[in-house]
């Protein structure tokens, strides 16, 4: 049987075409700074409350649980864009998988890539990593490898890397932003399919929900599928509601083991006065999975999902605000549909990791034809709800906040725009989960936001 594998390099595409038009001419300069107060933008739009107050009804129940429920698994069966890893049918195929990651490589060494010295890779880099990988040793039935013990849970935040290696691979020597091995990252309690390890077992190449890739062993506690069920189907949890939120290892919140991003969900074991106990996944001496006492500040976490409403959509993408930007998650970060990702697993939405195919869920509210001109869609916009709309783009998705006047208005999280200057564009460089309208690059050569918007869908 085959079975539909996820990959990403990095979300956000529009960023890839954006930068290959720029290696071809004398616009290859390093971008200006943007003004902190973006264009069209004025300083009280950017809280939630400017938005909420003209909502029409920001506390009305976008959906009940159950139906959440019922959109989760449409995700999952229909869409095909998220899975469960324990309903995967075993022994996974060893030649899909080797396969899929000779693709990678070819695809890599297709076009010119630098190392972080600045020098051009050679084709040993890859030949060398393709020995490492140690496609050879795949057997038939690739689960096999690894008895009971075949699943994982992730003990640290982590890279999850198109190759094994944690050197940087650039399509230009100035892209330091943009690492072409960069595939995603992985939180704390991300539960893992095993499938591969490289020859020396310092790298494994695990499944998640929603994309595939090598994470250092190092980071993962290997546990059998029972156990996982266990840690992931919690009676009681505790969903993270901060940009970013520390995992201590002790009751007086002074011993700080880790952190999680917005969206993560941990068991629960006790609430008290400050902070919630929650259980977080270790490495024992021998790599399987212990469960260790942590806690969370109350102010920072909340049991069980928030009731997906308008409001605390809105206030969920503003805790954002000003979040730096992450290519696949580098630095810790978030792209822009990491963070639409985010947002809405606060209210138990499963969205996929990628912007196409997050452009996929929901009701449609408005679809373009490439020659739509800008006042249609600003008519069409009229029939989106603020907080719960995602606008999507060819390789870039943003979450609609409403209307100014006739202006719609979006928040994401975007790396730059373009300015028209003379024959030739300038680049300014947000870098950040930014309020903007969607006229922002307007005049420029690829167009304005507006001008590229391809649909609208309705989360619900």
């Amino acid at each position: 049987m085959k079975h539909k594998m996820h990959y990403l390099s990095g979300s956000c595409l529009t960023l890839l075409l954006f930068l290959s038009f720029l290696s071809g001419c004398a616009q290859s300069l390093k971008p200006y700074a943007a003004p902190t107060l973006l264009p069209g933008t004025d300083r009280r739009m950017l809280t939630a409350g400017y938005w909420i107050s003209r909502h029409p009804s920001p506390d009305a129940l976008v959906l009940t649980t159950e139906q959440i429920a019922e959109l989760n698994r449409h995700i999952e069966k229909d869409l095909k864009t998220v899975i469960d890893i324990t309903r995967i049918p075993l022994p996974y195929p060893g030649s899909d998988l080797a396969v899929a990651m000779r693709k990678d490589i070819d695809r890599l060494r297709a076009r010119p890539r630098y190392l972080s010295s600045g020098s051009r890779a050679p084709g040993s880099f890859y030949e060398d990593l393709a020995e490492y990988m140690d496609l050879a040793a795949l057997s038939p039935s690739v689960h096999s490898d690894y008895g009971q013990e075949g699943y994982g849970v992730v003990v640290r935040f982590s890279d999850q890397r198109i190759l094994p290696t944690l050197e940087p691979l650039y399509g230009k020597p100035s892209e330091s932003d943009f690492d072409s091995l960069q595939n995603n990252t992985l939180e704390l309690g991300t539960p893992l399919l095993l499938l591969h390890r490289t020859r020396d077992l310092n790298w494994t190449y695990v499944r998640s929900s929603s994309s595939s890739g090598w994470v250092e062993s190092r980071n993962i506690a290997r546990c059998s599928q029972e156990d996982l069920e266990a840690f992931i189907h919690p009676e009681r949890f505790v969903v993270i509601l901060r940009s970013k939120a520390d995992i201590y290892r002790n009751p007086a919140l002074t011993y700080s083991e880790e952190y999680v991003q917005m969206g993560v969900r941990l068991p629960l074991i006790a609430a008290e006065e400050n902070a919630y106990q929650v259980l977080i996944p270790i490495c024992d001496s021998e790599g399987y999975l212990v469960r260790q006492q942590g806690y969370v500040q109350k102010i920072q976490a909340r049991e069980g999902y928030l009731p997906y409403t308008a409001r605390n959509m809105l206030q969920q993408a503003f805790e954002m605000l000003n979040a730096p930007y992450g290519w696949g998650g580098m630095y810790g970060e978030q792209d822009c549909s990491r963070f639409i990702q985010q947002v809405f697993a606060t209210v138990g939405v499963n969205f996929p990791r990628n912007s196409a195919d997050q452009a996929m869920v929901g009701k449609q509210v408005a679809e373009f034809d490439p020659n739509a001109s800008e006042e249609i869609k600003i008519r069409s916009l009229d029939r989106a709800v603020g907080g719960i709309t995602t606008l999507n783009m060819k390789g870039h998705i943003m979450l609609y906040l409403g209307k100014a006047g006739l202006m719609p208005y979006a928040i994401h999280e975007t790396w730059a725009y373009r300015v028209p200057d003379g024959d030739q564009d300038l680049t300014y460089k947000i870098n950040r989960v930014a309020v903007t309208d969607l006229d922002l690059g307007i005049g420029s050569r690829n167009g304005s936001l507006l001008k590229r918007l391809k649909s609208a869908r309705s989360v619900q």
